[in-house]
């Protein structure tokens, strides 16, 4: 099976004007990025099998476990507002968001940047990132491939491992 899209977009293939809601479809890596066919896309392009939505799939625990965790995360930054935060002046201590408004003033300029750099905009991107590597592995076929996967799928997990629910078998080493 391959990734699913998460926003809808219009089928990529050509002369083909279908829109492709959330969950439906196919995602194909090509040559400027990700694009999404609908089940009536080219025949030249060949078979295609479109996967289910990712919320409707049975999922293996740990997979279940990190998908949770983004939910949350993703249910987090959107009360926040998707906005983009900003220093202003440039380069100061204090924060703003897309309507000039004070997010937060810092005594410190370190600890602005990593505000403005993690703004809900960032960790929205950051959580979709994710979620395509978790579809990513749920769709690799058998092999050194999918093992490559669920490696990266484990590094991402451990960053919950002081979670209540978080299982030891998922780590990859112990801290240091």
């Amino acid at each position: 099976m391959a990734a699913s899209n998460r926003y809808g977009a219009l089928c990529a293939a050509e002369l083909c004007a279908t829109y492709v809601p959330p969950g439906g479809g196919i995602l194909v890596r090509g040559e400027i990025g990700w694009l999404t066919y609908c089940p009536d896309d080219d025949p030249a392009l060949g078979p295609r099998r479109f996967s289910a939505n990712p919320d409707e799939r049975d999922h293996e625990p740990m997979i279940a476990f990190l998908l949770a965790r983004l939910d949350e995360e993703e249910a987090t930054a959107g009360a926040a507002g998707i906005i983009h935060w900003r220093h202003w002046p440039a380069r100061s201590q204090r924060v703003v968001d897309d309507h000039d408004e004070l997010v937060v003033a810092c005594p410190l300029r370190d600890v602005a940047d990593q505000i403005a750099t993690w703004g809900p905009m960032s960790a929205v991107a950051n959580i979709e990132a994710r979620r395509m590597v978790l579809d990513l592995y749920e769709q690799a076929a058998l092999g050194p491939a999918r093992d490559a996967f669920r490696q990266a799928v484990q590094a991402l997990v451990m960053t919950y491992r002081d979670h209540v629910d978080y299982d030891i078998s998922w780590t990859l080493r112990q801290r240091p």
